[in-house]
């Protein structure tokens, strides 16, 4: 018994694996801390003389030229969300996306409008990427098979202003060719079972189904 209380005793403060939400938790954190810091810092500056100021801003700029103050907090945040196909990447950005959705509405939200509001909007954006760059795959039936970097924009008070979103690396291959048991991009899928009469007549579709397409027949493979 002894030595089961030692080992708990020693696992208390003990940080535990990396986990999506203390990531995304610290990130912002660290961020804010990064903000009020600079802050601060602004606010002495400008009541102390112009002698003072000048020599300020003179030390600033040898501190860029020289690299990172050594007492400044960074302010701009990075998280990597990487792992092979199938270990839940795509889940993980959604998580990370949603809990800073929720942090911004905490810290104040926005003004809501007709689309909800920016965070609302950036959440709006996944299915759409979603549609156009996943596809199920063997080990996975919603694999990103692209790359994208994710720019978030935060208030002074911690409230999210925006995102951009890049992608790359998008697996091109795949439009022309598909393993057995694998699907094209969920786009092809989606529209062919959702268009509506005018929409097929529009874009010639007629009566044709999933398997009159060579995009999506050769692996024989149509349910997600």
């Amino acid at each position: 018994k002894s030595e089961g209380k030692k080992k708990v005793a020693a696992d208390v403060g003990k940080r535990l694996p990396p986990h999506a939400y203390l990531i995304a938790d610290d990130a912002y954190r660290a961020m804010m801390r990064g903000i009020e810091m600079n802050q601060a810092s602004n606010r002495k500056f400008v009541r102390q003389g112009s002698g003072t100021r000048r020599e300020g801003a003179q030390q600033r700029r040898s501190n860029k030229i020289k690299g990172a103050d050594e007492n400044e907090t960074p302010t701009n945040q990075s998280i990597l969300v990487s792992g092979e196909s199938g270990a839940g990447k795509t889940v993980t950005t959604k998580i990370v996306l949603n809990y800073f959705a929720m942090l911004s509405k905490k810290a104040g939200g926005q003004d809501r409008g007709p689309g909800g509001g920016v965070e609302q909007q950036v959440l709006d954006s996944n299915p759409i990427l979603e549609a156009f760059g996943n596809a199920r795959t063997i080990r996975n039936d919603n694999s990103s098979r692209f790359g994208k970097y994710i720019d978030i924009r935060f208030s002074p008070s911690g409230k999210l202003t925006g995102a951009t979103i890049d992608t790359y690396l998008l697996e091109k291959v795949r439009l022309i060719h598909q393993t057995e048991g694998e699907r094209n991009f969920h786009v092809f899928y989606q529209f062919l079972e959702s268009a509506s009469k005018a929409e097929r007549d529009e874009y010639f579709l007629g009566d044709m189904e999933l398997e009159d397409f060579a995009l999506v027949n050769q692996s024989g493979t149509y349910d997600r």
